[in-house]
């Protein structure tokens, strides 16, 4: 018999039985209380003296006010000679940093053709991750530049950027050792001493938030929804798991849509949506789930092959 092939996430709806209501109100659900944006631990770790540098691609409509927040925390803040045209992604981009020497830099590195490796060093990120992105064939995306294989640090998680994320790159894997003190950092600070990178908000500032803020919950809460087995089919269609591997092989204990673990303004499309409560379905449906060689297997019973299906496991 031979594994039905989707190449897109429309292929997949149409491949998949029906779901119930229940299964889309599930995938539409965002319980986490987010107290920062989806990207915002750069800003973070830019406040804290983690990062040097930060890039945003900004909305035309939100240069001045971005330009103007950043500014009132006394940072520098330059623009790019180019703008970002994707599907999903467009703007201008903004260097922000403490060092006017290093944000001029990296504005005139960006405009060189050959810039990735200086614009990585200007923007802290580690080598070693730099080297495996750029070593991946172009055109890539996210899902492309993920190493399979191993357990992942939850921390490191970035299968879905709609998800609160620590590090800002595409980790060389996702246990990388240098990514991980930095996630780790970043985390603390979140926790234990965002209050006092608020200033600019209207929040007085302070040397440490008080226990129990809502800023140490919110870390708990990504690092549990992090820390979840990812079964990945596309982009936007992730299934969070929890329960024991054995070799390549999930018995489920615990299944829920990873869009779930979303900022509350990051929503699927209808697509999307509708593939990941068909998904879902079956899954919770399934004692053992297996990915091998981008086929999807449901009790040994192989389902679907995609491109960048993939059960990664996290600690």
């Amino acid at each position: 018999m031979v594994t039905e092939r989707v190449e897109s996430v429309v292929e997949l709806v149409r491949a998949l039985p029906d779901a119930p209501e229940r299964a889309r109100s599930a995938v539409r659900a965002r319980p986490i209380v987010y107290a920062l944006g989806s990207g915002e631990a750069d800003e973070v770790a830019l406040c804290a003296g983690i990062k040097p540098l930060l890039r945003q691609v900004v909305r035309d409509a939100d240069v001045a006010a971005t330009r103007a927040r950043f500014e009132a925390l006394g940072l520098v803040v330059r623009d790019a000679v180019h703008r970002v045209e994707t599907a999903s992604t467009r703007g201008r981009v903004l260097f922000v940093g403490r060092d006017a020497r290093r944000v001029e830099e990296a504005v005139r590195v960006e405009a060189a053709p050959e810039h990735d490796h200086e614009l990585g060093r200007l923007l802290g990120y580690p080598r070693c991750c730099v080297e495996a992105y750029l070593a991946v064939p172009p055109p890539r995306d996210n899902l492309d530049a993920i190493a399979r294989g191993g357990v992942g640090r939850a921390r490191l998680n970035v299968l879905d950027l709609a998800v609160f994320h620590y590090v800002s790159w595409i980790p060389c894997s996702l246990s990388c050792a240098l990514s991980s003190a930095y996630a780790d950092a970043v985390a603390s600070h979140i926790a234990e001493r965002h209050a006092q990178f608020l200033a600019g908000r209207g929040a007085r500032p302070v040397s440490r938030c008080p226990p129990g803020c809502r800023h140490e919950t919110f870390v708990r809460a990504i690092d549990d929804a992090l820390g979840a087995h990812r079964l990945v089919l596309f982009e936007d269609v992730q299934l969070s798991l929890r329960g024991t591997i054995d070799r390549d092989v999930l018995r489920v204990a615990e299944v829920w849509p990873t869009a779930r673990d979303r900022h509350p303004d990051a929503r699927l499309d209808d697509l999307a949506l509708e593939a990941v409560a068909r998904l879902l379905v079956l899954v919770e449906r399934a004692e053992r789930v297996a990915v091998i060689d981008g086929v999807l297997s449901l009790d040994d019973r192989a389902i679907v092959s995609a491109p960048h299906a993939a059960l990664h496991r996290f600690s």
